[in-house]
């Protein structure tokens, strides 16, 4: 793994969740000091032996409002137990997946769902980024077969 990538996922270390939101079939995670993930693709926030909400629960209960899916309803149902957590480690295997604990007992993890032998165009799966307001910030793309960190 690239040494500036493996730094850049470093900086999530000490940082503390401070918001957690849904977005379409994203996850949106705000940290302390403008650090921010956005979770495009196969995302389990766990617990102990629970999954407390996955990204592959996006199913419409009533076909009708974008909000009413098992995503939504965990992250609105779990959120006080998720968020406030700071980071305790931050890895990224070799595969791109990453798994963010925290000292609240959650677990974050951001999998590649769309191999390439499934899927011949990319897909963006995860992005860690510093939130400026301007849009200099740092970012780091991970997609199903490519990383973009300029």
């Amino acid at each position: 793994m690239d040494t500036a990538i493996c730094s850049f996922v470093n900086q999530l270390l000490g940082k503390r969740l401070e918001s957690l939101t849904c977005a379409c079939e994203m996850l949106n995670f705000e940290f302390s000091e403008g650090l921010a993930l956005h979770a495009f693709g196969l995302t389990r926030i766990i617990q102990g032996d629970d999954i407390l909400l996955t990204t592959a629960d996006y199913q419409f209960w009533d076909e009708a409002d974008a909000a009413h899916n098992d995503e939504w309803f965990n992250a609105q149902r779990f959120r006080e137990q998720i968020v406030g957590g700071t980071v305790l480690s931050a890895e990224m295997n070799p595969l791109h997946d990453l798994r963010i604990r925290m000292d609240n007992g959650i677990t974050v993890e951001c999998l590649i769902t769309n191999a390439t032998p499934h899927y011949g165009e990319e897909q963006d799966q995860w992005m860690l980024f510093e939130a400026t307001g301007d849009g200099g910030g740092r970012f780091l793309i991970v997609r199903n077969r490519t990383i973009e960190f300029p």
